[in-house]
């Protein structure tokens, strides 16, 4: 019967096939935590890590989930981070401590080019790094982490930056075979602290290791902008100031410095947020001719350990001016680790929520939930987004626009500060990548 009345579709019918059904992302990465995810086109990229105790020296073991392929560093290197360019291709930068390596990798996680990346002015950057704490000047990344470079898609090209082994801050553009167009020191060498918890085994937040770390983006001008932490555990005001002739504003002693790079590696003078109290970066994001950044920073000390409140911060890359900084106070502790404006003005905004922490130590607890929302940068207001949760340390570190709706990319059952303490077996994750769409308001 339905052959017979052309029910099948076939040609000369006038009927249209459908297309098949899409199915939404959903990946599970047991064992592993999702740290990064973009998406182009029709494709996604995510990075995901093994959680790692806290170590004096940052190795971390981190891999690409490429669609339905897998790609991992060959051995004696480690992936530290990704880009994505619009062809679908991938750019991985892996580190042995020392020195760099640059691969590009196709749509199916394929292998198409790999280059050594070295730069022997490294060597010879500025730095007033206490001498006892630099182990290797020549080296392209800082004696306590590896995690300490950044990329960026210019196009088919690639922005880096890192912190050598003196701890100076350096940018980099590099054409579509990884060859330097132009190299521009951002800041100066200072000294880090290094001291370590006086007690614990994981840090949920990376917020021993943050001020190591640098963060940069790209636009499609090629306009670069890299931000470094300022604190007591960075001291870099003094160094800035030496080497730029640029003071920071009075008073600041917690916060950012952003230095914004022309397409040609020209830089402007630094814009400085002040949080006021301990702060962390965790992201930086062009939006057309601002930038936005996002973070934890303590707003209190209270009894119950919930002191802390996710920031959202946009900067006008001409202006250097502070447009607007808002807090995001959701649920007791709350930390916002990836941010992307909405085509509506306001940003959404991805995270944890609901946990509390040693109010005078870094001693984080497990009992945290994802967080998801929209924020209002004009009136502050903040919509969270419902989440299911699973039992512990849950995070979403990643966000990436997928057809009209959202990928996430995050972990649950993440530890706590002291939950390898006892068993160390219970230092894992179970990391996903789901498509997810907003509710309408």
């Amino acid at each position: 019967m339905l052959s017979a009345c052309g029910g099948g579709g076939a040609a000369g019918t006038g009927h249209t096939p459908l297309p098949a059904p899409v199915e939404p992302v959903s990946v599970a990465l047991p064992g592993l935590a999702v740290l990064k995810a973009r998406a182009s086109a029709d494709h996604w990229v995510a990075m995901a890590g093994t959680p790692r105790a806290i170590a004096d020296v940052t190795i971390p073991e981190r891999r690409l989930r490429i669609g339905a392929a897998t790609w991992q560093p060959p051995a004696g290197w480690r992936l530290v981070d990704f880009a994505l360019h619009p062809s679908g291709e991938t750019s991985a930068v892996l580190s042995d401590g020392a020195t760099l390596r640059l691969v590009r990798l196709d749509r199916r996680g394929q292998v198409l080019a790999q280059v050594p990346f070295t730069d022997p002015l490294v060597a010879s950057d500025p730095t007033d790094a206490d001498a006892g704490e630099i182990r290797e000047r020549a080296a392209l990344a800082p004696w306590k982490s590896r995690d300490a470079v950044r990329l960026a898609p210019v196009g088919e090209e690639v922005a880096l930056a890192l912190r050598g082994g003196g701890n100076a801050v350096v940018a980099y553009r590099l054409d579509g075979a990884y060859r330097p167009r132009w190299r521009t020191l951002v800041e100066p060498g200072i000294y880090l602290d290094a001291q370590r918890p006086t007690s614990g085994s994981f840090d949920p937040f990376e917020g021993m290791e943050n001020h190591w770390q640098v963060f940069m983006d790209a636009d499609v001008q090629g306009r670069v902008a890299v931000g470094v932490a300022i604190s007591s555990r960075a001291e870099l005001g003094p160094a800035h100031a030496r080497h730029f002739g640029e003071a920071l504003p009075v008073g600041m002693v917690d916060g950012v410095l952003v230095t914004v790079l022309a397409a040609d590696g020209r830089r402007s003078p630094a814009i400085a947020l002040d949080n006021r109290d301990k702060a962390e970066l965790h992201t930086l994001r062009w939006w057309g001719d601002t930038l936005l950044l996002a973070g934890r920073v303590r707003t209190g000390r209270t009894a119950d350990g919930s002191g802390w409140d996710g920031y959202v911060a946009r900067l006008h890359a001409g202006s250097r001016q502070v447009l607007a900084y808002r807090l995001a106070d959701v649920d007791r502790g709350d930390a916002i680790l990836d941010a992307v404006p909405l085509a509506d003005g306001r940003v959404l905004v991805a995270g944890a929520a609901g946990y509390t922490q040693n109010p005078g130590g870094e001693s984080v607890l497990d009992a945290s939930l994802p967080l998801l929302a929209r924020v209002d940068l004009a009136t502050g207001a903040v919509r969270r987004i419902p989440l299911a949760a699973g039992p512990r340390g849950n995070q979403v570190r990643g966000l990436a626009p997928w057809h009209g709706n959202w990928l996430l990319g995050g972990s649950d059952n993440l530890p706590a500060t002291h939950t390898e303490d006892a068993d160390p077996a219970r230092v894992t994750a179970d990391g996903y990548l789901r498509e997810t769409a907003l509710p309408a308001e």
